[in-house]
């Protein structure tokens, strides 16, 4: 079994193939019951700063259990350690220690909320829910957001397809207290190596690898240094999310391969599962078609042209340090395109596959990637006035529908003696933005009602 796979999660013995996952958190708990004002850099985390908050957190992770979720993410999507740092600090004085400390166990303090909330709940028909860590991609640390465009500034990203109006949403002194591990991620090139274009583009991949690398450092080493009972914190999986870059992709990757390799991080207990949600906003109002939204591609016309290069960029094998992620798919996309990116993708994954095994025996079913799929419930969010609209009028049933329909052919069925089987080894379904509980509850019924359960 590949190290990274999801089948580490669900290994064949336990007969699981399709996985619910929850919904949308930040936008769910601005609706009722919780209605809550999330106005600050850090969205819904900034729950995690008070009991109160965590309590409420703690809340939500249960409704998402009892709508039916397999897998529940963790309250850091935009968390970064910067932007726990207070934002009034004197110009000339750093953050003290002390404060440094406080903003960490502050941030990591959502791994054992979710995980408390999974190991307090356990039904005999799915067992104990699981937990991902949410990361979000660099663009969600930026103000405004730029994961639905991937327009990050240099040294993120090249300058000419930059977002003019984008900057980090914390301050220069907060990400001086918390410099990257930029010579780490360097020195894990061999001296020729080199990658696709320019030394700009090698610098960017080596920024969002570090900005990754130091993410997993912070949520999972602190934590479990902090903790000595490391199942109050427990993670299994990393799910990388929203991701619009084609370098980003790589330095994920990057980063992982740095993490799992390190001799300081390899513990028994350091979850190695990950995977990488891709995102396809629209290309206009008119919603007629989905792209990946890299600057860097929009010299191809259609996401047919794209996919390929996602794809190999995401799950080839290589000589030179990059780990192979567990899964691939995509999250905070419309679910009235699900369906055709579900066949570009596993078109492309089968072709890969293909290529990899001519001349080999078949590949091990739990040697494939695991296939993500949670669009969002419909809306169209607008990352200016962060505000959203509400065009395609789905009901929890009909876009519950769109999901399954989208994933149906992807499903394994180990009885099956087609002769085209699933270029998958499972499937993860859920939601995001503005898919709320009873979004889930209806994915779960309509998954169930197909007999994937």
């Amino acid at each position: 079994m590949a190290q990274h796979s999801l089948s580490h999660v669900w290994p064949p013995s336990s007969d699981r193939r399709l996985v619910v996952l929850d919904g949308g958190m930040g936008t769910t708990l601005q609706a009722p019951p919780f209605n809550l004002a999330l106005d600050s850099a850090l969205w819904s985390s900034e729950l995690l700063a008070t009991q109160h908050g965590r309590d409420q957190l703690a809340q939500l992770h249960d409704t998402w259990i009892q709508a039916g979720a397999d897998l529940v993410q963790t309250c850091t999507y935009q968390s970064t350690l910067p932007l726990f740092l207070p934002a009034a600090d004197s110009a000339d004085s750093a953050p003290s220690s002390d404060t440094i400390s406080t903003a960490l166990e502050t941030m990591t303090a959502a791994l054992p909320v979710a995980a408390k909330a999974c190991q307090s709940t356990s039904s005999s028909s799915s067992g104990q829910p699981r937990v991902a860590l949410s990361l979000g991609p660099y663009g969600s640390a930026l103000q405004p957001g730029q994961e639905y465009t991937g327009a990050y500034p240099p040294p993120f990203g090249p300058p000419q397809s930059a977002a003019k109006n984008a900057r980090p949403a914390c301050s220069a002194r907060a990400r001086e207290a918390c410099p990257l591990p930029l010579e780490q991620v360097r020195s894990s090139y061999p001296p020729t190596t080199t990658t696709t274009g320019d030394s700009k583009d090698r610098e960017a991949e080596v920024h969002l690898a570090a900005w990754h690398l130091q993410r997993l450092q912070h949520f999972l080493l602190s934590e479990r240094q902090q903790d000595q009972d490391q199942d109050s914190a427990k993670v299994d999986v990393l799910a990388f999310e929203t991701v619009p870059s084609l370098t980003e992709i790589r330095a994920i990757r990057k980063a992982m391969h740095i993490f799992t390799t390190s001799t300081s991080t390899t513990t028994s207990s350091t979850p190695v599962a990950f995977y990488i949600s891709l995102v396809f906003p629209r290309t206009s109002d008119s919603d007629d078609a989905v792209r990946f939204p890299d600057p860097e591609l929009a010299h191809l016309p259609t996401l047919a042209d794209q996919v390929p290069l996602l794809v190999e960029a995401a799950l080839a094998p290589t000589n030179n340090g990059y780990a192979v992620p567990g899964g691939l798919g995509f999250n905070c996309t419309s679910p009235l395109h699900a369906r055709e990116v579900v066949r570009l993708l596993s078109d492309q994954v089968a072709k890969l596959q293909q290529q990899q095994q001519e001349g080999l025996q078949n590949q091990n079913q739990d040697d494939k990637p695991w296939l993500l799929v949670y669009p969002d419930g419909g809306a169209v969010y607008d990352v200016v006035s962060r505000s959203w609209h509400h065009p395609t009028g789905l009901t929890d049933s009909s876009w519950a529908r769109l999901v399954a329909d989208a994933v149906k052919d992807a499903v394994p069925n180990p009885a099956s003696a087609s002769p085209s089987p699933s270029p998958w080894a499972g499937v993860v379904v859920g939601g995001c933005c503005k898919a709320g509980p009873s979004a889930i509850k209806a994915l779960r019924q309509e998954v169930e009602q197909r007999g994937w359960r």
